[in-house]
């Protein structure tokens, strides 16, 4: 197995695999529009070259098969990864709308906004293995801290982050009654590491 940046090449089927996580958020975006053309979409907005620069698509291939997937960005980038959405309408066949309503990340962060294993490949250490090398990515950017949100609905996942090390940030909770955050109308926990 292979943990490397994504290829332009590779975005169909990284999309295809980002599809599974936007599916469990709930996102309307997803849910309200044809799936292909969201497809189209992605696969567009994750090829330009500013997410090629602002962005770190982080993939573990097996026979040039992308078994998994981790996406993840600077916190200061969201709002410019959110907008460059907007500038890929054009070759679809949707209306411009927001994708993304809330805010998710922290500025002083490398944020993971999607961690994702190909079903035919779960339960091979993939999503360990893709977790362990983002502390690369991250320090690559000048950033101290992986963050992620992690849905309370979903424990198994929390039980792997917080076994490589991930935690809640507690300077977080004392500027705040309560550390979780709603995105799409599911509660997560913002769950941090230092790398």
């Amino acid at each position: 197995m292979q943990i490397t940046k994504a290829t332009t090449e590779d975005m169909p089927q990284v999309v295809e695999l980002l599809k599974i996580i936007l599916d469990e958020m709930e996102l309307p975006f997803y849910l309200k529009n044809d799936p292909q053309e969201v497809t189209k979409l992605f696969v567009a907005t994750f090829q330009s070259p500013l997410y090629q620069e602002a962005a770190d698509v982080v993939v573990a291939k097996m026979d040039n098969q992308v078994a998994g997937v981790a996406f993840g960005y600077p916190g200061a980038n969201e709002e410019k990864l959110k907008d460059e959405f907007q500038n890929h309408f054009d070759q679809v066949a949707l209306a411009p709308q927001p994708i993304y309503e809330e805010a998710e990340a922290d500025d002083d962060e490398w944020y993971l906004d999607s961690l994702v294993v190909n079903p035919d490949f779960q339960n091979h250490g993939i999503g360990t293995k893709l977790l362990n090398a983002l502390p690369e990515y991250a320090k690559a950017r000048d950033l101290k801290m992986v963050g992620l949100l992690v849905d309370d609905l979903n424990p198994d996942a929390e039980r792997l982050y917080r076994r490589i090390g991930f935690q809640l940030d507690h300077r977080q909770i004392g500027f705040q009654l309560d550390h979780r955050q709603i995105v799409s109308g599911h509660h997560y926990q913002h769950l941090k590491k230092e790398v």
